[in-house]
């Protein structure tokens, strides 16, 4: 999966996700009783998000690549953070010994453990089943039943389709 940042200056702060990884990242920055004050600094601001993404992508510009192809853009997303964390739980777990709610893990070996899990794992096993595109019944039945929910904003685009076509 590769985590899409909004850090467009002013939509940055509107977006939720956005906010809370600053505030993690710069918890002084949000803290501070000038906070107002500080987000009107575009350039800070700008170099803040800058920054957060930098450490994200574990400090590489290619982080998101697929070195197979160069294609930097994926078709779909095969995994997501907030929908499969108790299969990365189990994974890490049952793979490495570590148990993701009790040890300090940075962000960079997680990322480096997540990549190396061995094909065995559930979390793996389902990560393939989203991206299977073929032809066999049952690994197309895997895929739909494993498939990952629209976003909110997608599901609400749609239901406001679905609504015009009544």
């Amino acid at each position: 999966m590769s985590l899409k940042i909004s850090c467009r200056i002013r939509p940055c702060l509107k977006s939720t996700k956005s906010r809370s990884g600053l505030q993690q990242f710069y918890p002084a920055f949000f803290n501070d009783f000038e906070f107002y004050e500080l987000i009107q600094d575009k350039e800070l601001y700008k170099e803040a998000c800058e920054k957060l993404i930098w450490f994200y992508q574990c400090g590489r510009k290619d982080y998101t690549e697929n070195r197979a192809s160069g294609n930097t853009a994926r078709a779909s997303q095969i995994f997501s953070y907030e929908y499969d964390d108790e299969y990365i739980f189990s994974a890490f777990y049952q793979e490495y010994r570590i148990d993701l709610t009790c040890e300090k893990l940075h962000w960079w070996k997680f990322k480096a453990l997540l990549k190396s899990l061995k094909d065995d794992v559930q979390f793996e096993k389902i990560k393939s089943y989203r991206a299977y595109d073929g032809d066999d019944k049952n690994l197309k039945q895997l895929k739909e039943f494993y498939k990952l929910p629209l976003p909110e904003s997608e599901q609400r685009r749609l239901e406001a389709l679905y609504d015009m076509l009544k």
